[in-house]
């Protein structure tokens, strides 16, 4: 029977053969030399750490071949010692691959697999799923009974066709990386060099400048928005006011006798509603924007600012597709 001992790696407590936890330590020895860099030796025990917990049951011993394996995904450390000089070639990022992110799912994992590929928030196409949903239940008629269901099949066809993220290479392909030690290194070097930046953009001189535009484009933000608003309350409840009822009901009387489903779809509830909706929220979203810049106010962890894109997005879907249906609505009639 071959001697066990106990070895943490990526704070994870490992029960390795003795061979097996000599080779792990020397790889981890030889690439912290190699790389002279605590962020990046952490990173690259975190990538071992998950390797080795796919191929060792819970409660099982890391045999040699398992620890073998491991450095065979990371890179060993004379290949990587040799491709050193050549910063250009080991900068190439990896493709992302989508796949279904099924360590943050909550029924199929397609919303948080599409949320990771395209580097959001998982919350924003769970919701927009949910209200596009809605508005096709609404806008069910006998004629068009297909569209409350389009966005729950399109989600079962995902669910389908989108390959579920098992492997930790394959979760490592969804967030655009190699998980290779060269991976490690490219990652902690972009957060360095972000973090640099930061530190420039900080600085006196840019904070004034900075300052000083961001206050411009607030007041433009703030005229177009409070402009927009203005003018959008002007036009539902100014007409007659302005004198203008018997203008606007004469260009509706032309416009149905041209397109006689435009009465239909003008007089639906829901498409005033979103049509309102659509028109509002940019000039809401300027608003905000405005506010924040002149103020030099923070941003909430909610980011409102994304969602309110995000149920423009939305809102504007919806009524493309509510328009559509009631138009095939009014043709069958």
């Amino acid at each position: 029977m071959n001697l066990t001992e106990h070895m943490s790696i990526g704070g994870y407590a490992f029960t390795m053969e003795k061979d097996a936890a000599a080779a792990a330590e020397s790889y981890i020895n030889q690439m912290s030399a190699i790389y002279g860099n605590k962020e990046i030796t952490d990173g690259l025990e975190e990538r071992m750490a998950e390797l080795l917990l796919e191929r060792v049951p819970k409660g099982g011993v890391a045999d040699k071949a398992a620890i073998d394996s491991v450095i065979e995904i990371l890179g060993r450390p004379e290949s990587i010692a040799a491709d050193q000089p050549e910063e250009e070639t080991s900068d190439i990022k990896p493709r992302r691959k989508l796949y279904r992110d099924m360590d943050n799912a909550k029924i199929g994992g397609v919303c948080s697999g599409l949320a990771a590929y395209f580097k959001t928030d998982s919350a924003i196409f769970r919701i927009g799923f949910t209200l596009l949903t809605l508005v096709c239940f609404f806008t069910l008629t006998d004629k068009s009974l297909y569209a409350g269901f389009c966005f729950p099949i399109a989600y079962l066809i995902l669910w389908i066709c989108i390959p579920a993220a098992k492997t930790a290479q394959q979760r490592w392909a969804l967030k655009g990386e190699d998980g290779t030690a060269e991976g490690v290194r490219r990652s902690v070097e972009r957060s360095d060099a972000g973090a640099a930046l930061h530190d420039v953009a900080n600085s006196p001189a840019w904070g004034t400048i900075g300052r000083v535009l961001a206050v411009i484009a607030g007041l433009f933000l703030l005229v177009v928005s409070v402009s927009g608003l203005f003018a959008g309350a002007l036009a539902i409840f100014g007409w007659q006011w302005l004198g203008l009822g018997t203008v606007l009901s004469d260009a509706l009387l032309e416009i149905t006798r041209e397109f006689p489903q435009s009465a239909i779809i003008t007089q639906t509830l829901w498409v005033k509603i979103l049509a309102v909706t659509v028109y509002v929220l940019p000039f809401i979203g300027m608003l905000y924007a405005s506010i924040m810049l002149l103020f030099n106010l923070r941003s909430p962890s909610w980011h409102p600012g994304l969602v309110i894109f995000v149920v423009w997005l939305i809102a504007l879907v919806a009524l493309g597709v509510l328009i559509v249906a009631c138009a095939i609505s009014a043709s069958a009639l």
